[in-house]
């Protein structure tokens, strides 16, 4: 986790992103992305994401579907199971039935990939403030 500067682009804390992708390039390259306003962990499977949920407590998860171990349709009703308001959205290549499953799940929305370095930072920006005020 980056603990070098817990202060966002407004001065406020920075809020917490758990990236959940089982391709470390995909990772990588949100941590890139995302690092400078937020504050980047990451898991490879939903396994991990469970654990990391609940060490962490991240203000929004990025859940990919398609992943060994346990999928993000099951580890998005895993979390959403103990955290009701966890704030999950879904990044996949399967956007067609599998998005419409995790969203059935309780994710909020899909970003499909590949996705633009802009619309990645504006799909966030639309859930941020939800998440932020979530007990």
């Amino acid at each position: 986790m980056n603990t070098s500067n817990q202060n966002g682009y407004d001065g406020r804390k920075k809020p917490t992103i758990l990236v959940v992708d089982d391709e470390p390039t995909i990772r990588e390259a949100i941590r890139l992305i995302l690092e400078k306003n937020f504050n980047i962990i990451s898991a490879s499977n939903g396994f991990e994401a469970l654990e990391m949920y609940e060490k962490y407590k991240p203000d929004i998860v990025l859940m990919d579907i398609m992943m060994p171990i346990m999928n993000g349709i099951e580890a998005t009703r895993e979390i959403l199971k103990k955290h009701p308001d966890a704030v999950i959205l879904a990044i996949s290549a399967y956007s067609d039935k599998k998005g419409e499953e995790i969203i059935k799940a309780g994710a909020r929305d899909i970003l499909p990939k590949p996705f633009r370095r802009r619309d990645l930072v504006d799909f966030l920006m639309k859930f941020i403030n939800t998440a932020s005020t979530t007990p």
